[in-house]
């Protein structure tokens, strides 16, 4: 892999992991024209995915230093820890069948329609009151048994969490700052996993490899910061549910391109 395309790469899961979109989604289908691209499991992927939670961690890095020290931020690190080991419960299971459907661009496409239609509805739903302290451990529950479905490729997690969030009653802004922060742990527990079932293939190959996840890396920590401030200001805005205009489409196309060829 060179170092181009990684930037390449990275870029896209960068804007399109905080946009509903499904940054997965693209990445599978983007790799699969990309010729003789391969990659040890799918570590690079997570590589990239652990450059936005970067990302995330830049964004609310004031807001951090203020949770670390004051009981709503020990409060909302027990939310965080009960919607991850939620997601775990969703996530593992299906783990396998992920994995395949990044090879099988038809089951993407199908995805991403679904992904359109969820984000769609955000147009009837207008979120509730509750912030940071108003956040319940049944709304955090079920937000990470959502997040959990989304790592099939093409259900993009922002977009499915963040649908859930308002349904379940959270602030809009609130909504998707949950969201992020709550991908910030399954980020990092979905890497460290990648990295040790394929240990082996990674010894062998090489140190230009890493470097290609790190330039990666870093390129989807500057793209994710933008995308970011996006979702946050359309959220705002009551514009979030356009956003499946983009994914119905492109889904479709993509079933109408490769059906019964995967």
């Amino acid at each position: 892999m060179s170092l181009g395309v990684a930037v390449l790469l990275g870029v896209l899961q960068g804007l399109t992991e905080f946009l509903p979109v499904s940054s997965s989604g693209h990445l599978a289908l983007a790799q699969m024209v990309i010729p003789g691209f391969s990659q040890p499991g799918v570590v690079f992927d997570a590589m990239l995915h652990v450059g936005t939670a970067g990302a995330v961690i830049w964004y609310e890095r004031r807001e951090i230093r203020r949770w670390m020290t004051s009981p709503s931020g020990r409060r909302l690190l027990g939310l965080l820890i009960l919607g991850t080991l939620a997601t775990a419960v969703v996530a593992f299971p299906i783990k396998s069948v992920a994995e395949a459907a990044f090879l099988r661009p038809v089951w993407v496409g199908f995805a991403l329609v679904v992904t359109g239609l969820v984000v769609a509805l955000t147009k009837w739903m207008p979120g509730g009151p509750r912030d940071e302290t108003g956040t319940t451990w049944r709304q955090a529950v079920l937000i990470g048994l959502v997040q959990g479905i989304a790592v099939f490729p093409g259900l993009s997690r922002s977009g499915l969490t963040i649908s859930s969030a308002l349904g379940a009653g959270l602030d809009r802004s609130w909504a998707a700052r949950f969201s992020f922060l709550l991908g910030v742990p399954a980020i990092a527990g979905v890497a460290v996993l990648e990295v040790l079932d394929e240990r082996h293939a990674l010894a062998a190959a090489g140190w230009w490899y890493w470097m290609a996840c790190l330039v990666g890396a870093i390129a989807a920590g500057f793209a994710g910061y933008f995308a970011l401030t996006i979702v946050v200001k359309t959220l705002s805005s009551r514009v979030f549910h356009r956003f499946a205009w983009y994914c119905v489409p492109i889904g479709l196309l993509v079933v109408a391109l490769t059906w019964g060829s995967s």
